[in-house]
């Protein structure tokens, strides 16, 4: 039976993601998720990670959605809100991140979920910002004395036909390469591959069996991470996004995880089914 983890993302983010989460996990489809310590849903997913202590809760570093726990000029806008991370990435590029600032934010999410009395599993981040050398470099001294597992974005060494496309083959190289670079420096455990829906081609349709093709892409041996973003389909997410220079962006990728919460919370064919997967938290892996 193949041991792996499957993670929902942005646990905090807004209630109907955090009810997602929770829904997925309640199905026995989710064994860990990662906390927005930053976000209007925060308290309503602490509440929920204290009620289901099977649930593994890590952090969600977050440098690009809603507003940051610490004074940092250079990682937000005029209104204070933290950067698109389109934005966030050009600034690092030009040097016009400040790492302190980095460094700091970091900081003080890290010690706001031991507030809320989580210690977390394991470590990742939105949308991926900790990857990225600038944002890493930052992050790296604080993560030798605090953190003992993280998330490497480092998509399988062979991917099959129509699940990669070139664009997806450049970013994938790309992200092997960062990869490398990090576990040279972090002395912690990682895993060894991550797989995820939203790899696939936007075009088509998902169903349960594609879990299964992208985890059957790694090596039996690995320790796979199966990334998911559930979301129970609400008003929140609208609202929340209503004057956003990337609404439509946003939108996009919403409906594509009402469907993965529907493939997560499917009772007569659940993808993670007992009898082919034991699912784990990022500390029992």
């Amino acid at each position: 039976m193949r041991r792996i983890i499957v993670n929902a993302d942005d646990f905090g983010l807004c209630n109907d993601v955090t009810q997602g989460i929770l829904d997925a996990h309640l199905n026995e489809q989710v064994s860990s998720t990662t906390l927005m310590v930053n976000m209007q849903a925060t308290e309503q997913a602490v509440e929920i990670a204290h009620s289901h202590p099977r649930l593994g809760v890590g952090l969600h570093f977050n440098l690009t959605e809603g507003r940051p726990l610490t004074s940092v000029p250079s990682l937000v806008d005029e209104s204070g809100q933290f950067l698109l991370r389109g934005e966030l990435l050009r600034r690092c590029l030009r040097r016009a991140i400040d790492p302190g600032d980095i460094r700091r934010e970091f900081e003080a999410q890290l010690t706001r979920i031991h507030e809320h009395g989580i210690v977390p599993t394991h470590i990742d981040s939105h949308q991926h910002v900790h990857m990225a050398p600038w944002v890493f470099r930052a992050m790296a001294p604080v993560l030798d004395s605090q953190v003992s597992r993280m998330r490497l974005v480092r998509p399988p060494r062979r991917p099959k036909g129509s699940l990669s496309s070139p664009i997806s083959s450049v970013r994938n190289t790309s992200m092997s390469m960062a990869a490398r670079r990090i576990q040279h420096r972090f002395a912690g455990a990682t895993n060894d591959r991550l797989v995820s829906l939203h790899l696939l081609p936007a075009n088509r349709g998902w169903t349960s069996t594609d879990y299964e093709a992208v985890v059957s892409q790694t090596e039996p041996s690995d320790l796979v991470e199966v990334m998911v973003h559930p979301f129970s389909p609400g008003s929140d997410l609208e609202e929340m996004y209503q004057n956003d220079p990337i609404r439509e962006i946003r939108l996009e990728f919403a409906r594509q995880c009402w469907e993965e919460h529907r493939l997560l919370t499917s009772v007569d064919d659940p993808p993670f089914g007992r009898d082919r997967y034991h699912l784990v938290s990022w500390s029992e892996a």
